[in-house]
């Protein structure tokens, strides 16, 4: 029996490497959570353990190993900052370097997280390790599960959809270094079924941000050969205050878009206004809204006889 495999790619925050399984600050894993949702969405015969499996792709890990140089890693970002095509910012994120470098010891969350987003945007050495590290885990579960013809979707959160936004990149175009040193893409003429990127910073954190929406294979296409997906959901909360800045808006370029997926409805661009858990950020707040789990679902699994009868929200 096919399945549909979906890479989950983490944001924010410290994350174990099976995160999907792991309980968070709201008391369910996202696996738990999902499963929740399918139970109540979709027909007893299509069992969630027969139809789909999760995989937590990481890099909490890796990210974790510059700590242990924090001052070097300090400097060197604020040294990459001087290049930054992102000027006007600057000031700005160093002052967050700062106060990151106050907030270490205390455990202040905040300026870190801020920190894991800078060190993202400011040290194109570690973006390039960090893209390699998390390619090479989706293409280890890709190989492992292929020649099932099974299906393949990224789901990425926060930070994760910069990540996502960059290893699509590589894999379609400039391939992804191994461990071996042999640079790869991916097999064939795959695609992913779906891209969903929750809590969107891809286009915040862009190095280029004028050639983001153009030369680009991070777009449904419905077109072999073009796009990485064959369907695509953007989705973002109104009060979600980390996608409030530079929030990515494929409108800014309508060519981003082709039109045989905006004609068959295979992309969804959604802005979530419910407040369901406290923290408004998290990925599971985002899929607990029906606005977004029944299109998501939908798209994946193309089941509707349940399907409720919500009114579209769109940008």
């Amino acid at each position: 029996m096919k399945k549909h495999h979906i890479l989950c790619i983490h944001g924010l925050g410290k994350h174990d490497n099976d995160w999907v399984r792991t309980e968070n600050d709201e008391g369910v894993s996202f696996e738990t959570n999902l499963k929740r949702l399918w139970d109540g969405y979709m027909p007893k015969s299509k069992s969630f353990e027969n139809k789909v499996k999760l995989h937590s792709i990481h890099y909490d890990d890796k990210i974790n190993k510059i700590f242990d140089s924090w001052e070097e890693q300090v400097q060197a970002l604020k040294d990459g900052l001087v290049t930054s095509p992102l000027q006007n910012e600057v000031p700005s994120f160093i002052d967050i370097i700062d106060k990151a470098s106050e907030a270490k010891d205390s455990g202040d969350l905040l300026y870190t997280h801020l920190f894991d987003l800078l060190l993202f945007i400011g040290s194109p050495s570690l973006q390039y390790a960090l893209v390699n590290y998390v390619g090479q885990q989706i293409l280890s579960i890709i190989d492992k599960y292929m020649s099932n013809n099974d299906y393949f979707t990224i789901v990425a959160h926060s930070m994760g959809t910069a990540m996502a936004h960059k290893v699509i990149q590589a894999l379609f175009n400039e391939q992804v270094e191994m461990e071996n040193g042999i640079k790869r893409g991916l097999p064939g003429n795959l695609k992913f079924q779906n891209v969903t990127m929750v809590s969107n910073t891809s286009y915040l954190l862009s190095r280029d941000r004028e050639r983001h929406y153009t030369d680009t294979w991070v777009r449904p296409f419905a077109t072999v050969g073009k796009g990485c997906c064959r369907t695509w959901i953007n989705v973002n909360h109104k009060y979600d205050p980390i996608s409030q800045f530079a929030r990515f808006d494929y409108k800014y370029n309508p060519a981003w878009l082709d039109q045989a997926v905006e004609t068959h409805g295979f992309h969804k661009d959604i802005l979530l206004e419910e407040i369901i858990t406290p923290n408004i950020h998290s990925l599971n707040n985002h899929f607990n809204s029906p606005y977004f789990y029944v299109p998501f679902f939908k798209l994946l699994f193309g089941y509707v006889e349940k399907e409720k009868k919500l009114q579209k929200k769109t940008r």
